[in-house]
């Protein structure tokens, strides 16, 4: 997106002290257009050096209501642990903020689907953050199968596994391993998944059969009871089956592997880089995707990994608050609700 003189700049803040302020606030700092004016931890965190360089360094809160009250804000990142993400977003909309949150969005469909209703009264823009659905190599997948390039789907197959074995044994999690705090895997990455099904697919699911498992219940010195593995099998409504799976309390991983089988050909992608692509009765070939968009040498590697999907992302947010255009990948608080049912 070229940026117009006269735009406006939006007033942004963040709650939440970890994936928060290691990768989403770096990235956002790269925006023109978007100004990080306030951050809420709950602990002592440090805030990155490059937001503390600049002339207008952001305040930083330890009670995000006192932060809301007191900012003068356009933009919300709630990026804190899933408990608490209804009484912030319900805060942050009847404030008059827009709001990007993280997922897992609520803690059940009850609860989402107050906050869609809450959002439409007061016509807030809530966003979830899905932003791999803006991943060049995703994108080019949903083309291919947008061209008609596979037929009908048969037959969608998502797999991850992640050698977090001896990590799980001698590391304490904290939240992600209690259920009660809606900690585990399904919410950190089976959402993501669910998300990229429905999205690639543009399909619903009529039926399904899911398993959470918890190998590792104990490590570093604490008891675990959420998941660290879940096997999720059904049906779509336009009678595609489907086959969602995550490991990672195993010792050899063997990333992701997402595999969609249709009537006309096949399409493999291999840890979100190595995409393959057949017809009928020939060989899987590879396809190369370009992408001309340069990540920042300064950003960690972390925050680096998550670049070429958040940073077109947060386009999409910005013009949908600014300019009301509204990108049709943009995933809203009505896919939110809708994953979370």
């Amino acid at each position: 997106m070229v940026q117009e003189k006269g735009m406006k700049d939006l007033r942004v803040a963040i709650i939440g002290g970890g994936f928060g302020l290691r990768v989403q606030a770096p990235i956002i700092h790269c925006h023109q257009k978007m100004k990080i004016s306030s951050i809420s931890t709950m602990k002592r965190h440090q805030i990155p050096n490059e937001l503390m360089s600049g002339e207008q360094r952001p305040a930083h809160y330890h009670n995000w209501m006192e932060m809301l009250d007191q900012e003068e804000l356009d933009l919300l990142f709630v990026s804190s642990i899933p408990i608490h993400h209804f009484e912030m977003v319900k805060y942050a909309i009847k404030k008059g903020i827009h709001i990007v949150c993280e997922k897992p969005f609520m803690i059940n469909s009850k609860e989402s689907k107050q906050l869609l209703t809450l959002s439409n009264y007061y016509n807030i823009k809530v966003v979830i953050d899905f932003e791999w659905r803006y991943l060049p190599v995703r994108q080019k997948v949903k083309k291919i199968i947008q061209n008609g390039d596979i037929g009908k789907i048969l037959h969608f197959d998502y797999h991850i596994s992640s050698p977090k074995y001896q990590n799980l044994r001698s590391m304490k999690k904290g939240w992600m391993g209690e259920r009660n705090k809606f900690g585990g895997m399904l919410g950190a990455l089976g959402s993501h998944m669910i998300d990229c099904m429905k999205w690639l697919t543009n399909d619903d699911i009529e039926t399904m059969n899911s398993y959470l498992f918890t190998h590792i219940p104990e490590g570093g010195g604490e008891m675990r009871d959420a998941d660290d593995a879940f096997f999720l099998h059904g049906k779509l409504k336009n009678h595609t089956s489907f086959s969602l799976q995550l490991l990672s309390g195993v010792n050899h991983g063997f990333g992701s592997e997402l595999k969609i089988y249709g009537h006309l050909g096949t399409i493999r992608l291999s840890n979100d880089n190595n995409l393959f692509f057949g017809k009928v009765n020939e060989e899987l070939k590879q396809v190369l995707v370009q992408t001309d968009e340069k990540i920042p040498t300064h950003l960690s590697n972390e925050a680096r990994a998550y670049y070429p999907a958040f940073y077109p992302f947060i386009e999409k947010v910005y013009e949908y608050i600014t300019l009301n255009s509204l990108d049709k990948v943009l995933p809203t608080i009505k896919d939110g609700h809708e994953h979370q049912t």
